[in-house]
Formats: structure tokens, sequence, C-alpha cells
């Protein structure tokens, strides 16, 4: 099986603490299970940086998978910065970097009822300008917030994008995919409670569909509530052929080869 993980967070602190071996050894496994690549992405500057980081070190190394980064500040992150210009200027900065495909994730995140909406709404729009500017695809995180994520990105329609597990209903699913809206589906797919996940992922063009895992976060069936890692993508693979009818090979490979189309990746 080729699996391709569009978006994961190898760089996050709970590989080296529940992972046995940590996030080399999950790198390892995943490339074993048939994963050739991965886009780790940034959540802020900090892990921006290490994501760069993570993609630099593994170059070359046939035992894992090829890892590209995609940088930005998440929702969540954006009270933490003085200056909206001066994080602009230092993600413009780091997007240059030559393993750097998409600015991201960034988006709204309305999950906790003390969120700055204005604050998280001037980020949001500062990115996709700099992924305008930058002719960058772009990354999206929509947490409760779907009316307004639809709002701003019908502003910026000429800008590649890729909504990271999709959650929204199949109707909006239909509207962005008129659009060329991308969207990903991850571990959720399988979950049994599900059903409006995977009516959604029912009706994306197969041409705009990807597989990814968000590891550590949402682990699939059987796994869930454990670890997430890249090889678990095999599971998710198997729901998506299900709903495809066809075997889990060929739907993780079609979804593998969108990935690469979104994110520019030629080999």
């Amino acid at each position: 099986m080729v699996l391709f993980d569009s978006h994961a967070h190898y760089d996050d602190k709970r590989f080296e603490a529940e992972y046995e071996g940590g996030a080399e050894a999950a790198l390892r496994d995943a490339r074993a299970a048939g994963v050739l690549w991965i886009v780790n992405s940034g959540a802020d500057i900090e892990t921006s940086r290490a994501s760069i980081a993570l993609a630099e070190s593994v170059r070359g190394a046939d035992d894992m998978p090829e890892i590209f980064a995609s940088v930005g500040i998440h929702p969540t992150e954006t009270g933490r910065y003085e200056s909206l210009d001066g994080a602009m200027e230092e993600l413009y900065t780091l997007a240059r970097s030559g393993c750097v495909r998409a600015i991201g994730e960034i988006g709204l995140d309305y999950h906790y009822p003390d969120t700055d909406r204005e604050t998280q709404k001037k980020f949001f729009r500062a990115q996709l300008r700099l992924a305008g500017e930058l002719g960058m695809p772009v990354v999206i995180h929509d947490r409760d917030a779907h009316g307004d994520v639809f709002d701003i990105l019908r502003e910026h329609r000429g800008i590649k994008t890729l909504l990271h597990c999709y959650s929204g209903s199949a109707e909006m699913a239909r509207q962005y995919a008129s659009w060329g809206v991308y969207m990903s589906f991850g571990g959720t797919l399988t979950f049994k409670n599900a059903e409006k996940t995977r009516e959604a992922a029912g009706v994306v063009p197969r041409e705009l569909l990807l597989l990814e895992t968000d590891a550590p976060y949402l682990a699939p069936t059987p796994h869930r509530g454990k670890i997430n890692s890249s090889k678990l993508m095999t599971y998710t693979a198997e729901a998506l052929g299900k709903l495809w009818c066809e075997s889990a090979e060929a739907a993780a490979e079609a979804a593998a080869e969108n990935s690469k189309r979104f994110y520019g990746i030629e080999q």
C-alpha cells in the first residue's frame, strides 16, 4: 500500500512521551507500513521551525518517509503574538525554505467560550494574503466556525486550499468542491458515530480527497483514544475503500496522488 499522510505533527512532545522509541521510531514504522510522504504542519512560529528542521533532518533517509513542512499560526495560538506584522514577516522567511509546501495550519477555532474571534480573523486573513503573495497553498483548521471560515475563504477563492480533518456537512462539502477546494479525512472516518463525516467524504469528488492522520491525535478505530501515527493510516484507507467500493490499496493510491498534486510534489 502506498500512503501519503497529508497532515501530521511529529514535533509534538507526545511522541517522545508515549511512542516507544519516540518520533524517529514512529517515522520508521510509518515507512515500513507504506507511508512514503508526510507533511508536518506548524501551529505557531516555533513549531513551524521545528517542522522545517524535522524535514531537513530526515532528508535522504531510506528507512523514513520523505517529509515536507507547512508553516503557519493556528487560530488558538494567535493571542500569543503582539505584532501581526512581525509574525507575518517571520512566516514569510520560514516559508521560503525549500521543504515548505504550504501555509498552515491556519483558520478559525471557536470551540472555547473565551475565544478572541476578531484576533483569529485578523491572523487568518493576513496568512491568506501571505499565501497569495507567495503563490502557496493553504491548509485550513476549522473547528466550530464553519460559517466564518466559509465566508473568509470565499474572499480568497484564488488560493489553492485544503480543509484538513474536514468536519463540515455534506452540503458544504459540495459547495467547497465546486470551488476546487481539497478536503482531507483522518481517523474520524473510521469512528462508529461519524456518519456525518462519512456522508461528507462520500460527496467529495475523488480528485479532491486526501488522507491524513493529524498524528498524534485522532487515532482510528481500533486504536481510538491512543497515540496516533502514520502507520495507522491503513485503517483509514480501508474505510475510504469501503466508501468508494474498491480496495484500500486503490483508495490510498488515489488519495496519495491528490496529495502530491495539492502540495506540488512531483516524484
